[in-house]
């Protein structure tokens, strides 16, 4: 999750100039990946950043993130056994449902784990969901994934650290190819060491681990690298407010029953869901009356 310096061009490592970005006043930004992106909205640090770095732009977030999936949906399975491509075009529609401008797209390292035997099936399923998405006509980003920590409590994650990176050399030339913004978190974190772990198994963020690496981030999308996180509490607080709000909208308990293959029992109280939609649209009016504060 991780934009340039100076709102100009993103890293991307390529001999080619990269393509720019910046956020824009009312950008409806949607951001789709694995376990990263899905922890994150728990604690809102990457989100505030990224208010904070861009203090003079209106805009929303939504959080799609999926523990454990992949470009092709695959953690999202129902009981769609005999569907294949059911988890796939839930992922699809619901980033096109929600008309994003912006798409954040974080995938790799849960694909990486098949090591360079996956790197066809990896590029070709980030191929189909760029294509799938093109409906949006929405500027979209491509993430590296995030490299594995090094720890003295930890097995050694040079290995695992390879396989990481050349997938995200796989994301860095599609990015090349369709001429769309890269950013190089492998690159960019790779090198960062603290005392204390930042994951608790080496590749999951924990709290502390989103907290600390959202100086970077704020650095790397322009903004202060130093964070005043007494100062932005109240507005980490309402972003997450929204974000559970929101999850619960869009992955609601009991779902089976609401709109699966058991809806015939309690499908009535599907209309209940959409109640969560004037509870979102005020937590982010919570939001931007705060972030009209920090100007």
């Amino acid at each position: 999750m991780f934009l340039p310096a100076a709102l100009a061009a993103l890293s991307l490592i390529s001999a080619k100039p990269a393509p720019t970005f910046e956020i824009t006043d009312g950008d409806r930004i949607v951001w789709i990946g694995n376990t990263l992106v899905e922890r994150e909205q728990r604690y809102g640090y990457w989100e505030t950043a990224l208010h904070a770095a861009f203090p003079d732009k209106q805009f929303t977030l939504r959080n799609l993130g999926w523990s454990g999936d992949t470009v092709g949906g695959d953690a999202r399975g129902r009981f769609d056994f005999n569907n294949p491509d059911a988890c796939f075009k839930q992922l699809v529609n619901l980033t096109l449902e929600l008309k994003p401008t912006v798409i954040f797209v974080s995938y790799g390292t849960n694909e990486s784990f098949e090591g360079e035997a996956g790197l066809p099936k990896f590029e070709k399923g980030l191929e189909k969901l760029l294509d799938a998405l093109k409906p949006a006509k929405a500027r979209v980003l491509l993430y590296t994934p995030l490299p594995a920590e090094k720890s003295s409590c930890l097995p050694n994650p040079a290995l695992r650290n390879k396989q990481l990176a050349r997938y995200g050399e796989a994301i860095r030339a599609v990015a090349e190819k369709r001429g769309l913004a890269l950013v190089d978190m492998y690159g960019e974190f790779g090198n960062l060491r603290h005392p204390e772990p930042l994951t608790d198994n080496g590749m999951h963020l924990t709290e502390n681990g989103y907290r600390i690496y959202a100086s970077s981030f704020t650095r790397i999308m322009g903004g202060s690298p130093s964070l005043d996180w007494g100062k932005l509490d109240s507005l980490r607080q309402a972003v997450i407010a929204k974000n559970e709000l929101f999850f619960h909208r869009w992955r609601p308990e009991n779902e089976t029953y609401l709109f699966g293959f058991r809806k015939h029992e309690q499908g009535k109280n599907a209309v209940e869901v959409a109640e969560f939609d004037p509870l979102v649209a005020k937590a982010e009016e919570e939001i931007e009356r705060i972030r009209k504060t920090l100007k």
